[in-house]
């Protein structure tokens, strides 16, 4: 028990003691001394002689049923993802926050979750598409089952076999076709993209600066997407024919004082979607050939060279062989059956002999 003045408060006495039960400080204010020492000498009373007055009733915590929705916004909001992340998360998100409106997260099982298969089915949506919604919403509930918002995990439908779509690369004739009807930035992503198997887009290749391109050692350090956590900076060697090139743009943008590689204005580039789009057209490119299709060509090209899969998937930033083997097995079919070939005629045994040696294998 104890009182002490604070100077500036309307309620400037400040009577105070410890909870016997709780072991917290509680105190109280009035206005003048005389009031503080009369409230002092009845806590003191009331502590020794009505202890049970200090008792407090414990108030359960205030029980938070969670929508899908509300469980999605917490989600979004420890995850912090950049603008443009965030932008496409709830794009692809909606469609499935559409189907669940005000469903209680607990109230979300197996059942329903198949319902929620069959309801994008019959939207016709691909089986790609299919797998990324649902992939976002078992996200969603794995987290909030992690993060005690939900009890129970339910369990989630087997997500449908998905045929990975077979890319056709640029050639090098439409490479260079499109190459020259294409404006400065758009020339650089097909270099960029076609020679060293950068991610077109801004998870890589648009967020990357002069400050990651180190001449001296011949190399790019790529700031690689989220993909490959495993390894957040990948050195991308630089070409001995693109050492020139490079270091041109270099002169160009550090005259106008640009620090990212692709720009258009001076400023960074978010996306080239629309003026790929029209430089085909232009070029006379009537099939479809997306950005991110120069660096299939970097793959395939690389490989049909003769490259170790090893390193190709290392410099396109894999985290595993798996992507590569899947995505170009055609290529390396053709490999394998070049490597088969490319072994010498056994010129140690005349080709008449192996007839006659089948002939005593048989008679004996």
């Amino acid at each position: 028990m104890a009182i002490r003045q604070r100077k500036g408060r309307k309620k400037p006495w400040e009577v105070y003691w410890n909870n016997p039960f709780t072991l917290k400080r509680e105190s109280l204010y009035v206005e003048t001394e005389e009031e503080a020492k009369k409230q002092d000498a009845l806590k003191k009373y009331q502590l020794k002689f009505e202890r049970d007055m200090f008792r407090r009733e414990e108030i359960p915590p205030l029980k938070i049923e969670h929508t899908f929705e509300s469980a999605y916004y917490l989600f979004l909001k420890e995850r912090r993802f950049p603008e443009n992340a965030l932008k496409d998360h709830l794009k692809k998100m909606q469609p499935s926050l559409a189907f669940f409106q005000n469903m209680l997260l607990n109230e979300i099982d197996n059942a329903k979750l198949k319902e929620l298969v069959f309801h994008f089915l019959s939207m016709n949506v691909s089986a790609s598409s299919l797998k990324r919604y649902l992939s976002q919403v078992f996200s969603v509930i794995r987290w909030a089952y992690e993060n005690e918002v939900l009890k129970e995990l339910p369990r989630f439908p087997k997500l449908p076999h998905i045929e990975h779509e077979h890319f056709v690369p640029p050639t090098q004739q439409e490479l260079a076709q499109i190459y020259a009807h294409a404006p400065e930035h758009i020339r650089r992503v097909i270099v960029l993209g076609s020679q060293m198997g950068m991610r077109v887009g801004p998870s890589e290749m648009f967020g990357l600066k002069w400050s990651d391109v180190d001449f001296d050692n011949k190399v790019i350090h790529l700031r690689a997407a989220k993909k490959n956590k495993r390894e957040p900076v990948r050195d991308i060697p630089i070409r001995h024919v693109l050492i020139e090139t490079l270091k041109a743009w270099h002169n160009a943008d550090m005259a106008t004082g640009v620090i990212h590689l692709i720009h258009y204005g001076n400023k960074p580039v978010h996306s080239i979607r629309k003026a790929w789009g029209k430089i085909l057209i232009r070029a006379g490119i009537q099939r479809r050939i997306r950005p991110y299709d120069l660096r299939h060509a970097f793959a395939t090209e690389a490989i049909a060279a003769g490259a170790d899969i090893g390193t190709v998937a290392k410099i396109m930033g894999h985290a595993s062989l798996t992507m590569v083997l899947k995505h170009y097995q055609h290529v390396l079919d053709s490999q394998k059956r070049a490597a088969a070939e490319s072994v010498p005629v056994p010129v140690y045994v005349a080709e008449n002999m192996w007839h006659s040696v089948a002939r005593k294998t048989v008679s004996q």
